[in-house]
């Protein structure tokens, strides 16, 4: 049981720092990105091809270093910001809500097509193997200790992690982004730079998704395309839709029912002769019908984004809820009404 537990909290506290990362992209600036979990896995890759030593026939793979597992992790992280910028800085140019999504999912797919096809990129479809307890030896924990060891190191960075971001989320970054996302125009008017502060948020996203990728290598000990399929990303926009599309608080809640909580429960389910996917199978849908349910009852999520007010401090995440989907008041000059 306490293995089980030990289990759940780690994968918990690793798919929290995914959905924080990309709550960032799409919550705060508005942004549908279907490459996200392609940043998650290009920093576990990374993190794999700078640790686990040289490849060995029949084994192909780029670099082989034995760096350290912290800089191994800042590294990889690094190399999904870059990547990141350069999606990034074609995508965000001059593409918005759908032709944004359809570039990213077209860069998603040729980055999972390359790792698969191109051996000695990554190893193909065999992908790579290899990293056991990392820091382990260097800090004598044993194997039977080291899963209470790294389940305590990823909620340790999940807790800075959420820390920074709520604190990001009430400055005048998050803000700023905020107001891209409500109205880029209005928010032009005022002299933002929609192009840079957009391509911020998604540097900025996709290392939170570098990063929680590194840590996922290092609990999976391995990698390979099968471990980044679109089923993973619909869990991650489940889990912020479900919380609080914006909230950082209700990120982390979502990422508890959906993948802590619904995820789980569902492997409980009895087996049916004949038909060993259903378990597997019955969980989508089961995804599927929360999200519709959300969507039509409680779009704003279990615990809505807030609002600032006039004297609130800075950096203060706010205090009134989002108001509910519907018509709202007018409290400002129509941009666009045509009246004289």
């Amino acid at each position: 049981m306490i293995d089980y537990l030990v289990t759940i909290f780690t994968e918990g506290s690793i798919f929290a720092i995914m959905a924080l990362g990309l709550n960032i992209v799409w919550g705060w600036s508005g942004d549908f990105d279907l490459a996200f979990y392609g940043y998650v896995a290009l920093g576990a890759y990374m993190t794999l091809v700078l640790t686990v030593g040289p490849a060995s026939s029949p084994t192909e793979y780029i670099l082989g270093l034995t760096l350290p597992f912290p800089v191994a992790v800042l590294l990889a992280t690094l190399s999904a910001m870059l990547l990141a910028l350069i999606v990034g800085a074609i995508a965000l140019r001059h593409l918005r809500g759908i032709y944004f999504s359809i570039v990213t999912l077209g860069a998603v797919y040729v980055l999972y097509i390359l790792a698969g096809q191109f051996v000695p990129l990554f190893n193909g479809y065999n992908g790579l193997s290899g990293l056991v307890a990392p820091m382990g030896d260097v800090l004598g924990i044993d194997y039977s200790s080291y899963q209470f060891f790294y389940v305590a190191l990823c909620m340790v960075m999940l807790t800075i992690v959420l820390f920074g971001v709520t604190r990001l989320s009430g400055s005048r970054f998050g803000l700023a982004l905020r107001s891209l996302r409500e109205d880029e125009r209005a928010a032009a008017a005022f002299g933002r730079d929609i192009y840079i502060l957009k391509l911020k948020a998604y540097v900025l996203g996709a290392g939170l998704g570098g990063f929680a990728g590194a840590l996922f290598a290092g609990y999976l000990t391995a990698f390979n395309p099968s471990s980044w399929s679109p089923v993973e990303t619909i869990i991650l926009y489940a889990a912020i839709l479900v919380g609080g599309r914006g909230s950082t608080r209700g990120v982390v809640l979502g990422v508890a029912v959906m993948v802590m909580g619904l995820q789980e429960a569902t492997r409980y389910l009895p087996e049916i002769a004949g038909h060993p996917s259903f378990a597997p199978a019955f969980r989508l849908i089961l995804t599927g019908i929360v999200l519709v349910v959300f969507i039509r009852f409680r779009p704003q999520g279990i615990l809505p984004e807030r609002r600032m007010r006039d004297g609130d401090p800075p950096g203060s995440p706010g205090t009134r809820p989002e108001p509910a989907p519907g018509p709202q008041p007018v409290t400002g000059p129509a941009l666009e009404t045509g009246a004289a």
